[in-house]
């Protein structure tokens, strides 16, 4: 049985940094891949993606738009690890990022998380903690941590 692996990605060019990693260091006949995009609730409209409704694309425009941006991305980072031979999934989740990737990391019993870091200031550390710093302190997995520009 294949081992699973979570990729958390974002909607930013920086997601491509992490399929790559899976394909380094993941095998087809050995990892199954889950690609896990979390969505803050304040930009989500639907929980699951369905067409817009008029009223909510001028009503929530911007979270129309990040919801559209965040479910192409799941799908485009899919189709690349399905190219590639990988079986593999995608969800988007709206809630807390840790919050989610741990809770989807425990739910699919994953052996591996591979996610992004942002290099900040200590100022910014200060302000805005790193997700993932956080993750790998609520997890009991190895983290494979790739340099987000």
């Amino acid at each position: 049985m294949p081992s699973t692996v979570l990729i958390a990605i974002d909607a930013s060019p920086a997601a491509a940094a992490l399929l790559t990693l899976a394909r380094r260091y993941c095998r087809p006949d050995e990892h199954e891949l889950h690609v896990l995009l979390a969505i803050d609730t304040t930009f989500t409209v639907h929980d699951q993606p369905a067409p817009y409704t008029a009223e909510e694309l001028e009503e929530y425009p911007a979270a129309c738009e990040e919801q559209h941006l965040g479910e192409s991305a799941v799908a485009d980072a899919v189709r690349v690890l399905q190219k590639a031979g990988f079986a593999s999934q995608g969800a988007m989740v709206a809630g807390q990022p840790v919050e989610v990737i741990v809770g989807q990391a425990q739910e699919l019993g994953c052996e591996l998380i591979i996610m992004g870091h942002r290099h900040l200031s200590r100022l910014g550390r200060l302000l805005d903690p790193s997700i993932s710093a956080k993750v790998i302190d609520r997890v009991e997995v190895p983290v494979l941590v790739g340099v987000a520009g």
